[in-house]
């Protein structure tokens, strides 16, 4: 598959801290931090689900983020934020948001994705690096998922 179809494809990206560190994340704090980037973001917080790992409550999300909106899930418990129906650039795009708005200053992010996890992927560190960087990592990523030929 050519550079240009990875580039298309979508999946659900998953960044977290790494074991034993933490974002303090809070579903109010990750609110006001969507506000500031979108006035007009939607957040909704919903009670345990049994289909989802960690059993603690849940925030749905949806907000622009440059010329597209982002839409995805955050949890206290495993502590993480998801999005869904991700390119690989616009994963990219949002891991520099997340880094400069959710994640404390030093804080480090590692990532996976629902092909990754399927494919019994680790998660992997998100270094500090342009976006061009991240959208080669991330590229990396997905070839490695495998289950593209």
């Amino acid at each position: 598959m050519e550079r240009s179809e990875l580039e298309k494809l979508e999946t659900l990206f998953i960044f977290t801290p790494p074991p034993g560190s933490t974002w303090d994340l809070t579903f109010t704090r990750l609110k006001e931090l969507l506000l500031a980037l979108d006035p007009e973001a939607f957040t909704r917080t919903e009670d345990p689900r049994d289909d989802l790992p960690g059993g603690g409550p849940f925030m749905f999300f949806e907000a622009a983020l440059g010329d597209d909106d982002i839409e995805g899930m955050a949890k206290r418990d495993p502590e993480g934020v998801a999005v869904q129906n991700c390119t690989v650039p616009r994963a990219a795009e949002f891991v520099e948001w997340l880094r400069a708005s959710v994640v404390p200053q030093g804080g480090v992010i590692t990532f996976n994705t629902e092909w990754g996890l399927e494919s019994g992927l680790p998660d992997a560190l998100v270094p500090t690096a342009s976006e061009a960087e991240l959208v080669d990592l991330f590229l990396t990523h997905i070839v490695q998922t495998g289950g593209l030929e």
